[in-house]
């Protein structure tokens, strides 16, 4: 019971300490040089992955890395504000955001199966190639 009092104590002193700093100043917003760059390294990286997978015998080690820096890359563009995270942002942006970095799961998974299934990898990379263009038509 002498718990419930110290924690309900505590709270107000806290919501006044936060009152009195005022409000959080808004979020400036991300430049679109910022998000056209991360665009951009985002293509570069998903052709790496496209010409690592088009080489005989494919390059899998290079493609692996350029399908986690692609990874890397879509989480910044979310958290750049580039791509939207949740609404009110377009339904389908969210969407296609989400499709995409599961299709580069499943592309990463396909890439470090033993044996690799070619059909499995193309797939996969086919997929992620259209989600990013549909992706990019749409949303940024």
């Amino acid at each position: 019971m002498a718990i419930a009092p110290v924690a309900i104590a505590a709270t107000p002193s806290t919501s006044v300490a936060q009152e009195a700093k005022g409000p959080k100043p808004p979020t400036p917003p991300t430049p679109p040089t910022v998000c056209a760059a991360l665009s951009g390294q985002l293509s570069t990286q998903l052709q790496a992955a496209a010409t690592a997978l088009a080489t005989t015998p494919p390059n899998v080690p290079a493609a692996q890395a350029a399908v986690a820096a692609a990874q890397v890359t879509v989480a910044q563009l979310r958290a750049n504000g580039c791509l939207p995270a949740a609404p009110p942002t377009p339904p389908t942006c969210a969407a296609l955001t989400l499709q995409l970095q599961a299709q580069l799961q499943v592309l990463a998974a396909a890439l470090a199966a033993n044996p690799q299934d070619p059909a499995a990898i193309t797939a996969a990379f086919n997929a992620v190639v259209v989600t990013a263009g549909q992706l990019a038509t749409a949303c940024v």
